[in-house]
């Protein structure tokens, strides 16, 4: 007969082997007293070192804000065409809008008119031709007519 073998003692969830936890470090002590003294003085001459700081030395000032802002905080900056276009499609909408100013339409002319008849003139080049089968589809609105 083979004798039993021990099992370690294994510790439940949450418990610990040593209660009074690991011992404060001296270095642990010096760095908690040297963070009070330097709240204490924060707290008396911060504002003040801030004003200088920033008048005298913006290079040091804006040093210290950067070592302020999280790691984990990465800002982005870019530049993105409005109702979220691709850099090609706001180029080529800047394009028309270029080509509508150089054709000097008169300051008669609304620009919602003009948005109009271009959009009119797309529909009728890129319509879809209406198959016998499917009804008749009424217009809502008359056709706008060339505001040239």
């Amino acid at each position: 007969m083979e004798p039993e073998k021990k099992i370690p003692v294994r510790w439940s969830k949450g418990q610990s082997g040593n209660p009074a936890g690991r011992p404060q470090s001296s270095r642990q002590r010096i760095a908690e007293r040297l963070i009070a003294d330097i709240t204490d003085k924060w707290e008396t001459h911060g504002s003040a070192v801030l004003e200088h700081l920033a008048c005298n030395e913006p290079a040091k000032f804006a040093q210290i804000a950067y070592g302020l802002v999280p790691k984990d905080v990465f800002l982005s900056v870019a530049q993105q065409p409005p109702g979220n276009l691709s850099p090609e499609s706001w180029q080529a909408l800047t394009g028309v809008l270029d080509a509508i100013q150089a054709a000097k339409v008169g300051a008669d002319v609304e620009p919602a008119a003009i948005f109009q008849f271009l959009e009119h003139c797309l529909r009728a080049e890129f319509a879809k031709p209406v198959s016998p089968a499917e009804p008749a589809l009424a217009l809502a609105a008359p056709v706008p007519r060339c505001p040239v």
